[in-house]
């Protein structure tokens, strides 16, 4: 999901608009760990785990999941961009 935020083509016209819009929006969607950390809080929040330990909140699950997001997105990013430009 964040590879299609920050890269598509298909998304490219809603890039332009939010960074000529809202610059500080359109500068989280053009990275790929800030995109990463709200897309993994994102699903996180939609992610209900009955076994959710009571003692961990809400809160440090989506912030964990967040962080969590953010690496992976940005360890593929680092293995993709190469592919992508041809070295």
């Amino acid at each position: 999901m964040t590879t299609i935020i920050v890269s598509s083509t298909i998304m490219n016209p809603i890039r332009e608009f939010l960074s000529n819009n809202v610059p500080l929006v359109g500068k989280l969607i053009n990275c790929f760990l800030c995109t990463g950390f709200w897309v993994g809080v994102f699903w996180s929040t939609l992610h209900w785990n009955p076994f959710l330990q009571p003692q961990t909140g809400a809160f440090l699950s989506a912030l964990f999941a967040g962080c969590v997001g953010s690496a992976t997105s940005w360890l593929i990013y680092l293995k993709v961009y190469p592919l992508m430009v041809g070295k």
